[in-house]
């Protein structure tokens, strides 16, 4: 983290080099969530993102760690990419496509389907907190960075999303 705070400040002062170490440490997660938002456009996504976090690194301002803030960019260019309502939906839908079919889940591909389709008849504000906290694996509070709103509010609408899940589920079982 000490490290971290090094390269964002020699960052903000114009060194390519820090910046690119930045991009480095979070390459990885950053092209795998590319891959899920925009398949068929992951170059151009991380292109479009690595050059909006170069051009606004001076207006960093260290309140999250650098993967929190790069992932927003990602996300917000993303949603310009999918500037309707209903493609902003899809775009929920495709990163729970990916993580829902993890190799290593006992679940069978009929019952993962099921929790897809609920997953994708709840309210954005709801898919968004089921996929950070289960498939990005974000904590309440980082949840609450991203989507800029407070921690109760993600409680909230956690609780309220797995309620709204288990009832669409309920019947199927």
């Amino acid at each position: 983290m000490v490290e971290e705070k090094i390269l964002i400040e020699l960052s903000k002062k114009g060194d390519v080099e820090a910046f690119t170490s930045l991009l480095r440490s979070c390459e990885n997660r950053l092209k795998n969530t590319a891959f899920t938002l925009c398949p068929e456009e992951i170059e151009d996504l991380l292109q479009e993102t690595y050059l909006a976090a170069f051009q606004s690194i001076r207006r960093f301002r260290s309140n999250s760690s650098f993967y929190t803030w790069i992932y927003r960019i990602m996300l917000n260019i993303a949603y310009k990419k999918f500037h309707k309502k209903k493609q902003k939906e899809t775009l929920i839908g495709k990163l729970l496509k990916k993580t829902s079919s993890h190799p290593n889940s006992s679940i069978e591909p009929h019952q993962k389907e099921i929790v897809r389709s609920a997953i994708s008849r709840l309210p954005l504000k709801y898919k968004e907190v089921i996929t950070l906290y289960y498939f990005e694996g974000l904590t309440l509070s980082e949840i609450a960075e991203h989507l800029k709103v407070n921690e109760g509010t993600v409680k909230s609408r956690l609780f309220n999303a797995k309620d709204a899940l288990k009832k669409i589920i309920e019947p199927f079982e």
